[in-house]
């Protein structure tokens, strides 16, 4: 498991120490990122199959996880199913666009790129492969 990649949901310890406890409880099981980053970090999109151990605010790790689907669509027709299952908040549809529109915004402007409202995302979701015991 050592090989495996890591992810970090959020932008602060703090997010990131929720996240990863969601995950682990199984209220989160999809992420969301701006498309134009991949090629920009010169990384690759996820692929389903593709595992990952996630880690929370103090970089300890705490699941293993693996992608169970991969899509690319404008941000507009992103739904409410998708933001329920991403577990952000409330659950809610409008709770997930406000949350992802400040993100990407900053995406955008860390790569350089001109905010548009139709900006594409990849929409990743996982599984929970197994909870890791607390270092």
């Amino acid at each position: 498991m050592e090989s495996l990649p890591f992810t970090e949901f959020g932008l602060t310890p703090e997010d990131q120490d929720l996240c990863a406890q969601d995950v682990v409880q199984g209220k989160k099981g999809a992420t969301t990122s701006l498309h134009a980053a991949y090629a920009h970090d010169g990384e690759p999109l996820p692929w389903v199959g593709k595992r990952s151990l996630v880690r929370d605010g103090q970089r300890r790790t705490v699941a293993l996880i693996e992608v169970t689907s991969v899509t690319v669509c404008p941000f507009p027709s992103v739904g409410a199913d998708y933001a329920r299952l991403e577990g952000a908040g409330d659950g809610s549809l409008a709770y997930w666009r406000a949350v992802h529109l400040e993100y990407l915004q900053a995406e955008c402007a860390r790569i350089g790129l001109p905010w548009r409202d139709d900006v594409d995302v990849v929409l990743e979701t996982f599984r929970l492969v197994q909870a890791l015991p607390a270092p």
